[in-house]
């Protein structure tokens, strides 16, 4: 009458045996085995890490649009008298559209569970175009400059998961300060100007690690109207309209 009861308990030591091995076989990744025992126990789930904050650089290239502009002489009063037919040298039309520059940029950023999973950023940037060439009235000069933009923003971006990546749009707004240096026709400027700024985001990350994402921008950054005036104080070029550019970007993000 033993020998049955024996082969039963047998029979169900087996069986728990076979169950926990099969359950950890099928555990998969986010499980794992006590370390400290010498015989297979149930699975513990191993939680994500969680990170509240991040930080981040990048690089790329920007492409500005055409600046539409006037210019205007600094002249005394009474020293002017115009007559139709010349160039109105309080009304002067130049143009120029700055060659691909390059930007770069970094910040820090925050979680946030927001609308389903959002980001808060505190971003710097730098961007750079140079100009060869512009029309001045109806005459094409020759020019060398630089445009220089450095800009502090504050953004927000709405995450949207893409499967394996993660998408997000947003925008920020924030200020810039740039700074025209160079020649137009042997005129030198080294003027700056100053002002409000804002910006549209578009990108996707690409997780290489819990911490680390690669990820790939596109941004719309518009500044606020601009005017510049020459070394000698005797001429001022303003922008007609507020001066916009397109980044592509590359960079990295680390959590922690």
């Amino acid at each position: 009458m033993e020998k049955p009861k024996s082969k039963f308990s047998f029979l169900l030591v087996v069986a728990a045996s076979l169950a926990a091995v099969s359950a950890s076989a099928q555990s998969g990744n986010g499980f794992r085995m006590n370390s400290k025992s010498v015989l297979p126990k149930a699975p513990i789930a191993t939680p994500a890490p969680t990170f509240n904050n991040y930080f981040f650089g990048y690089g790329g290239v920007v492409f500005q649009s055409t600046w539409r502009n006037t210019g205007a002489f600094d002249f005394h009063p009474g020293g002017y008298d115009f007559q139709p037919g010349r160039i109105d040298p309080f009304n002067i039309p130049m143009n120029w559209s700055p060659e691909a520059g390059w930007t770069v940029g970094g910040g820090v950023g925050r979680y946030s569970g927001l609308f389903g999973g959002s980001r808060f950023e505190l971003e710097g940037t730098y961007l750079n175009n140079s100009v060869s060439m512009l029309t001045y009235s109806d005459f094409l000069l020759p020019a060398n400059f630089d445009l220089a933009t450095t800009a502090l923003m504050v953004n927000y971006l709405k995450e949207i998961p893409l499967g394996g990546v993660m998408g997000y749009v947003g925008g920020g707004i924030g200020w810039g300060w740039t700074t025209m240096r160079g020649d137009i026709d042997t005129i030198r400027y080294s003027d700056s100007d100053d002002g409000f700024a804002w910006q549209l985001i578009a990108g996707v990350d690409f997780p290489i690690t819990e911490r680390l994402a690669l990820f790939t921008q596109y941004r719309y950054l518009v500044l606020s109207r601009q005017s510049f005036t020459t070394d000698f104080g005797d001429f001022t070029n303003a922008t007609d309209s507020s001066p916009s550019s397109h980044s592509i970007l590359v960079g990295a993000r680390v959590s922690f």
